[in-house]
C-alpha cells in the first residue's frame, strides 16, 4: 500500500484528490495539511511515502517546505503541484528534491500514474548507488548539492576499485567530470565543500568518525570517501 500526504490549501481540490486516491486499491491517504507549517509536522508524525506539495500556502509555501526537506537524512518523495508553470519555480523544485511538478488543471489519472511511478523508482534502487545515497545523506551530506552526486559517485567507484583511492587527483575526479559535464576541479571543490558544510552541522559525532583524531578539521575528501567506502563494506 502507498501511503500518501497532501498539503495544499485548496480544500475542495484536497477532497477531490483524497477521493479519486483512496478509491486506489493500492493507494492510501494517511494525512493531509492546508499549509506550510502543518505540512511539515504531518510528515513528522504520519511518514508517508509521497508527497503532494503545493507551491503556494501560507506561512510557508512549497519550496520552503523543500528546503526544509533537503535538510533531513529521509523523507517522501514529492509530486509538486502548481497553478503557475514558470521553468524557474519547477527548476528550483527538482534542484531541492521533487521527484515531478504536475501543473494544475491535470487528470486524476496522470497523478496516480506519477504517483506509482515515484514508488517504483525509489524502490528499484535499492542498488549499490542508491545505499551510497542513504549513507551519505545519514552523515549530514544535503542531497540537494552538487557535492553530494559527486561523492556518491566517488564512493561507489572506490568500493569497486580500492586504488582510485591514490588516483584521486589523475583519474577519480576526471571521471566523475566527464560523467557530469563539468571540470575535475569544480569535482573537488564541491565535494570539499558538501564535507565540510557537514562537519561544521555535526558529522564528526557520527559513529563513521570515532576516533578519528583531527577532529576540530573536516576531513580531506579522499580521507571522507575511504571512511566512507570502508565502512559500508563491513557491511557486506
Amino acid at each position: 500500500m502507498i501511503r500518501i500526504g497532501i498539503a495544499d490549501d485548496n480544500r475542495e481540490m484536497v477532497e477531490l484528490i483524497r477521493q479519486h486516491l483512496s478509491a486506489q486499491e493500492d493507494m492510501e491517504v494517511i494525512c493531509i495539511a492546508h499549509d506550510g507549517e502543518n505540512c511539515l509536522e504531518m510528515l513528522d508524525e504520519a511518514k508517508p511515502d509521497v508527497l503532494l506539495l503545493d507551491i503556494i500556502m501560507p506561512h510557508l509555501d512549497g519550496l520552503g517546505v523543500l528546503e526544509e526537506l533537503a535538510k533531513r537524512k529521509s523523507g517522501p518523495e514529492v509530486i509538486m503541484l502548481s497553478a503557475f508553470g514558470k521553468d524557474e519555480v519547477s527548476q528550483q523544485a527538482v534542484s531541492l528534491g521533487a521527484a515531478y511538478f504536475l501543473l494544475k488543471p491535470f487528470s486524476m489519472e496522470q497523478l496516480v500514474n506519477k504517483i506509482r511511478l515515484v514508488t517504483k523508482s525509489s524502490q528499484s534502487i535499492e542498488a549499490p548507488d542508491a545505499v551510497v545515497a542513504t549513507m551519505l545523506r545519514e552523515v549530514g551530506i544535503a542531497p540537494h548539492i552538487k557535492g553530494f552526486t559527486y561523492l556518491k559517485d566517488a564512493v561507489q567507484m572506490v568500493r569497486e576499485r580500492e586504488e582510485l583511492l591514490s588516483l584521486i587527483t589523475k583519474e577519480l575526479y576526471p571521471t566523475i567530470a566527464k560523467r557530469h559535464q563539468t571540470t575535475a576541479s569544480r569535482v573537488e571543490r564541491a565535494m570539499r565543500h558538501a564535507i565540510k558544510s557537514a562537519w561544521n552541522e555535526g558529522m564528526n559525532k557520527h559513529i563513521l568518525f570515532h576516533g578519528r583524531i583531527e577532529q576540530e578539521k573536516s576531513p580531506k575528501n579522499s580521507e571522507f570517501i575511504s571512511y566512507v567506502a570502508n565502512y559500508m563494506d563491513q557491511f557486506e
